[in-house]
């Protein structure tokens, strides 16, 4: 479990240099434990690891959130919905905060990080595993975003 907490301080590390980068004024919210991995946003991203460490992580968040992230990272007013172009800036986002994160983590072998898959809809309830997770919480701009994982060292 020490690697999960581990992970956690690189999580919260990533993201505060991250998110004024893309000038996202973000604040750290907390965190819970929890029997499995999940998610009930309605806009998710699960990333899997595996080598160094194997597990999972899902960025979950409200629409709010991902629209907020996309038009500062396109550098675009407003959108309306996640077209191609947006879910790749979505997908390109987490992959940097999994990247900078993983590089951060002590482990004997390089992880390999997978392609985000996108999920999204509304009252849907994704489950990934059985396994117990550790989920950590942010506001950014006032949005709801989270990260659960779940890894074993």
């Amino acid at each position: 479990m020490s690697e999960a907490i581990n992970l956690k301080e690189c999580l919260i590390q990533t993201c505060d240099e991250l998110f004024p980068k893309y000038k996202l004024d973000h604040s750290y919210a907390g965190e819970m434990s929890d029997k499995t991995l999940n998610s009930g946003d309605p806009v998710n991203l699960l990333v899997g690891l595996s080598k160094g460490v194997d597990g999972n992580i899902v960025f979950g968040m409200s629409k709010e959130a991902a629209f907020q992230i996309v038009t500062t990272l396109l550098n675009i007013e407003e959108i309306f919905t996640l077209d191609n172009s947006t879910r790749n800036a979505l997908s390109k986002f987490v992959s940097s905060i999994c990247k900078k994160t993983a590089y951060k983590l002590e482990t004997e072998k390089p992880i390999d990080i997978s392609s985000p898959t996108l999920i999204t809809g509304e009252r849907i309830c994704l489950m990934i595993s059985n396994t117990p997770a550790q989920k950590v919480f942010f506001n950014i701009n006032g949005n709801r975003f989270n990260i659960a994982y779940s890894i074993e060292g």
